[in-house]
């Protein structure tokens, strides 16, 4: 599999240097449309090459991480919180940008800032799509604090945020299986519920839950 679109080399070394504990993982999918080709799960458009997902908590993410759904999801779909992350564009300033986006709270060293913990992992998927064909993505995991008190105030309407839950990272796993199983009730969705259950197994592993 091809990462150099979805991973840069030079990128991925220097993170990893900086969090030396940070995995590298592969994973095959078969897709097929709409998933990478219908409304709203266009996941490569757009010069998209990869994504964050962070894995946001409050001191303890036993005590529970971020989880949301977007008004467009179907019924109970809370996941991880992920964003696009742009050929030319830095994964770190992608973090610091979604965040800010979906909360409202930003990336810094203060005690009202949220810090950046580290890098779990990255998980390289070979999407292999019926009509595109061998689509290379990438998700890159962060574990990330936020200050125990702040309020969650989305920033960018387009983002289409419909809630949040605050779930054990135990409960991960259990996460993945209700997302997993999405094509039972909704097979338009399916791809994508198959898709974005690998990354809540990959951070349940990487957490240890």
């Amino acid at each position: 599999m091809n990462l150099s679109h979805a991973i840069d080399p030079a990128e991925m070394a220097a993170l990893q240097t900086r969090w030396p504990d940070a995995v590298l993982e592969s994973v095959a999918l078969m897709v097929a449309h709409p998933f990478l080709t219908g409304e709203h799960q266009l996941l490569t458009a757009n010069g998209r090459r990869a994504e964050i997902c962070y894995v946001m908590h409050r001191g303890d993410p036993a005590d529970g991480v971020l989880l949301h759904i977007k008004t467009f999801y179907p019924q109970g779909a809370y996941r991880l919180p992920t964003g696009g992350i742009h050929v030319g564009e830095a994964v770190l300033a992608t973090l610091q940008r979604e965040i800010y986006e979906e909360t409202g709270l930003t990336v810094g060293e203060e005690r009202d800032q949220v810090h950046v913990e580290r890098l779990l992992g990255v998980l390289a998927y070979d999407l292999q799509h019926h009509t595109l064909g061998a689509t290379p993505f990438a998700t890159y995991h962060f574990l990330v604090r936020m200050p125990a008190n702040a309020l969650l105030a989305p920033q960018d309407p387009e983002e289409s945020i419909g809630g949040w839950q605050w779930r054990p990272a135990c409960e991960l796993s259990a996460v993945a299986d209700l997302l997993d199983a999405v094509h039972l009730h909704s097979d338009e969705w399916g791809d994508w519920g198959r898709f974005r259950a690998l990354s809540h197994r990959f951070v349940a592993a990487r957490l240890g839950t």
